[in-house]
């Protein structure tokens, strides 16, 4: 049984230095994965769109660029507060937000079902089992996406103190689980992948949290002695600058 508590918790501490959709080193990352479903021929013009687990809306805002409208589900307060800060600094009309966790929205209480043209979901750990895809497909006309790990994930720092937590740093469950349900269950998705990265600044105070709740989120106590112990020695000015390298994939199909 997941702790939702903990997991909403964990995404609204995140929130504070989760990428904007603007961002010079975001956006343009998210333009060549929209580029890479279009080719496929899902296109976004003029289309109602649901997107599950928005977070800042890094992959919202452009969408509703082109998009009739997009309904943004996130269950973080302090993500969905960002995103319609965001929306409100780029006169963004077309999106609505709905907070909730995926798990918990009924789709006919709220008139999801065969409402939108595309369904969406990004890296977001929403989508795990075959009843959320079959959940997700019921709310799609036409195509459902999906976004998330691929085979990689290294960060020097990060695996250096999960090691001594114990546990190798993995990517989660992504691209591969997703395809194989869909497989069963006789769908033949595009599947495509790509590399990416990204860098983490901040304090050691604010590292020590963060990566202390990726440990938490696996229902490991994190050491925060050891883990300040390898961030001051690999950071004696206090400033902490880490990225991590991955692995991302695209899954694209019909329902």
């Amino acid at each position: 049984m997941q702790d939702y508590e903990k997991i909403k918790k964990f995404w609204d501490k995140r929130a504070k230095k989760y990428p904007l959709p603007y961002d010079e080193s975001v956006y343009p990352r998210t333009l060549s994965v929209l580029e890479k479903i279009k080719k496929v021929g899902c296109s976004f013009k003029d289309k109602y769109i649901l997107e599950i687990g928005s977070g800042t809306g890094v992959y919202t805002l452009p969408i509703a660029k082109e998009a009739k409208k997009v309904v943004a589900v996130d269950p973080s307060d302090e993500m969905l507060k960002i995103l319609k800060e965001q929306t409100m600094i780029y006169d963004v009309v077309n999106i609505e937000t709905y907070k909730n966790f995926w798990h918990e929205i009924d789709i006919d209480r709220t008139g999801f079902r065969k409402k939108f043209d595309i369904v969406l979901s990004a890296m977001t750990p929403a989508i795990k089992t075959l009843e959320d895809i079959i959940k997700m497909e019921n709310c799609s006309k036409k195509w459902c996406i999906y976004i998330g790990w691929g085979r990689k994930r290294e960060n020097t720092i990060k695996s250096e103190i999960f090691k001594f937590h114990g546990v190798d740093l993995k990517p989660p469950s992504g691209v591969l689980m997703i395809q194989n349900i869909l497989n069963e269950k006789g769908r033949k998705p595009h599947i495509e992948f790509y590399e990416t990265s990204w860098q983490w600044k901040g304090s050691i105070e604010e590292a020590l949290d963060d990566i202390s709740g990726f440990l938490e989120l696996q229902n490991i106590k994190p050491n925060k002695e050891k883990i300040l112990e390898i961030l001051n020695k690999h950071f004696p000015d206090g400033k902490v600058v880490h990225t991590t390298y991955a692995e991302h994939g695209i899954l694209i199909w019909e329902v």
